[in-house]
């Protein structure tokens, strides 16, 4: 199915384009099909994997810190909604993601049929990027939106994982969110929050790969 759907997604991608690509297996088979094809384009990535994937095939690369427009960006996710809300966990790039996201004209989010969702489940904890000064702060205050709150740690390394940006990483576990938009607002005023892994309103377009075929939704 993640075949069908970096075909789906190379379809969209016009000549001379600028492509945001994220993480993910699905990107992975995206770069193939974008080596294999004959459009030309320049990516931007978030990912230090994508990019060494980019590298290999010999896909032109722009730095992300010189680019402020991006014709058309895909993404992976955890899981999505029917209005494309989508949210990731474990990955920690997600801040980076989500400047390449808001850079595009058109965000897609590349998913198999197992990931949309009627509304979220929050199965899984949100990923929060905090700087280093605020990490007490912004664990209170996501303590008083209602998470259980920890920090990420690794068996390699000690003491809290920290994001490419040097800021630290925790999880926010929420266990039932009604209003979708007031949780991403109320993550957004939290001083000293960089970032967060729940994509609200962002997305413009998803392709669903489904065992009957290619679904592509767009955000009403």
């Amino acid at each position: 199915m993640k075949k069908r759907c970096a075909k789906k997604a190379y379809e969209m991608i016009k000549d001379g384009m600028v492509i945001g690509l994220g993480g993910g297996s699905t990107v992975a088979l995206l770069i193939h099909e974008i080596a294999k094809g004959s459009k030309k384009i320049q990516a931007v990535t978030p990912s230090q994997d994508t990019l060494r994937l980019c590298v290999e095939h010999r896909i032109p690369t722009l730095p992300l810190a010189m680019t402020d427009t991006v014709n058309l960006a895909f993404d992976g996710c955890d899981e999505l909604d029917i209005q494309l809300n989508a949210w990731k966990s474990c990955g920690g790039i997600h801040t980076r993601e989500k400047i390449v996201a808001c850079m595009a004209d058109d965000y897609v989010l590349l998913a198999d049929e197992t990931k949309l969702k009627e509304r979220l489940s929050f199965t899984d904890p949100v990923t929060v990027e905090a700087l280093r000064p605020a990490v007490s702060y912004v664990q209170k205050r996501l303590s008083q939106l209602g998470a259980e709150v920890t920090q990420r740690h690794s068996d390699g390394k000690a003491g809290i994982l920290v994001s490419d940006d040097g800021n630290y990483l925790l999880e926010a576990r929420f266990q039932c969110v009604e209003d979708l938009g007031k949780l991403a607002a109320d993550l957004d005023r939290i001083a000293g929050l960089v970032g967060h892994s729940l994509f609200y309103q962002i997305a413009s377009k998803a392709v669903i790969a489904k065992h009957d075929g290619i679904q592509v939704i767009e955000r009403s």
